[in-house]
């Protein structure tokens, strides 16, 4: 039997949920007044319709959640209705947590999401940049002012998601026809639908776009670590959190979001931490040497309850692929850059390598003089790397030429790294 989301087959989910229940096929067929014959048949794979009226009594008889229940009655061949809406909810652990510095991008992001012409927008940015706070808090927003329903997709298969989390987005995945059903599903319901983690494109655009023009008002919010497939102003890219206010010095940083958003983190984790002059300047320095990535900073949180402010300082500048990469967080930014510079062209690669040396950043004009490229191209190069979230943006004076610097744990993941191009490496020296 195909099902509309490749959803786990009907019988194996039945069996889990009776052992899972500690009930024998017997004691289940009395609680549920289906026949022993039937529920065995039915774990057998050998019934290709059940029932509509035994899912449901098999359903109440082991107690399921309403996640479980809308996986069951899937399986089972039958339609998702008005639950589906109530059910497809906004992740709890990102919920618990202010969102802090993104005054700026979240009243951008509201004027895109609330705009009837702008039907698909797509987050992209670092790794633990935060681009799922952002999506939440977003939603929560669009929720608020428009009573729209989200239906929230986690696509990264190694997060907590119950089995329909897990069924919807095996069927954006897929390439069956299951996404027509899930369009007709969403009708012409004014809703907001999340995919959250397309890192890899494992939803294709055509896929999205076929929801788009079967659903008039449906809008897409996508989170990726790269825009795929998708013309600029779809895109909204995030920068990492600033270590510095826009319009001060650099060396200004006492008051910066991503100092704020430690010292939050402090709070939690060591709520009797009262940090002194000397303790915020050490901890601005860890901000700067992990670019201000959110993931990163809470890294380095946890990492203080056990180790000194001296000790954290220490490993910001000597170790700070290990510093920015506790298990809690459950990213790697060193790994994630080597990712996406895999994905990059040999010439932004070999371009992003000479400059790994200029940690105070640099101009087109200079990526022109070290590299020798023409012009357009250096700009087109440093387009690239900066929608992939591998450089940031540097304040200037007023008027100034823009300056861009890549990321101090990009720089870490290119140590070592040989040219690719002979012709920028012989520029290069």
């Amino acid at each position: 039997m195909i099902n509309w989301a490749n959803v786990e087959d009907f019988g194996v989910q039945l069996q889990r949920y009776r052992k899972r229940a500690q009930l024998s096929q017997k004691t289940l067929a009395d609680l549920s007044t289906v026949s022993v014959r039937a529920v065995r048949n039915l774990e057998l794979g050998q019934v290709a319709a059940p029932r509509r009226e035994t899912v449901r009594l098999l359903a109440n008889a082991l107690q399921l959640t309403t996640h479980e229940r809308l996986s069951f009655e899937l399986a089972a061949g039958g339609e998702v209705d008005e639950a589906l809406f109530g059910t497809l909810s906004l992740p709890t652990d990102v919920l618990a947590r202010p969102l802090v510095g993104r005054t700026r991008e979240l009243d951008a992001l509201l004027r895109q999401l609330l705009n009837h012409q702008q039907r698909i927008t797509v987050i992209s940015g670092f790794a633990g940049v935060g681009k799922t706070h952002l999506a939440v808090a977003a939603a929560r927003s669009v929720q608020a002012v428009t009573a729209t329903p989200i239906l929230w997709v986690q696509l990264q298969k190694n997060t907590d998601r119950g089995p329909l989390q897990a069924a919807i987005a095996d069927l954006l995945v897929g390439e069956g026809t299951g996404v027509n059903r899930l369009a007709r599903q969403i009708g012409d319901r004014a809703t907001l639908l999340v995919l959250d983690g397309n890192d890899n494109g494992q939803v294709r655009r055509e896929t999205v776009w076929t929801l788009i023009r079967e659903c008039p008002n449906l809008s897409v919010l996508e989170t990726s670590r790269v825009p795929h497939d998708v013309s600029d102003h779809h895109r909204f890219l995030v920068a990492p959190l600033p270590c510095w206010r826009t319009g001060t010095d650099r060396s200004d940083a006492a008051s910066a979001p991503a100092l704020e958003f430690l010292l939050r983190r402090f709070a939690d984790l060591r709520p009797n931490f009262q940090p002194g002059e000397c303790e915020v300047a050490k901890l601005t320095e860890v901000c700067g040497r992990l670019d201000g990535l959110p993931s990163a900073l809470e890294s380095a949180a946890s990492w203080a309850t056990v180790i000194s402010i001296d000790e954290l300082v220490s490993m910001a500048q000597g170790e700070p692929e290990v510093l920015a990469s506790h298990p809690a967080t459950r990213t790697d930014p060193v790994a994630a850059a080597r990712g996406v510079l895999g994905q990059q062209t040999p010439v932004t690669q070999d371009l992003a390598l000479q400059l790994a040396d200029r940690p105070d950043g640099w101009t087109i004009d200079q990526v022109v003089q070290q590299s020798g490229l023409p012009r357009a191209q250096a700009a087109l190069v440093v387009q690239s790397l900066l929608h992939a979230g591998l450089i940031v943006e540097l304040p200037s004076t007023s008027g100034g030429p823009v300056r861009f610097a890549l990321l101090n744990l990009v720089r870490v993941a290119l140590r070592g790294r040989a040219p690719l191009v002979p012709r920028l490496a012989l520029a290069a020296g």
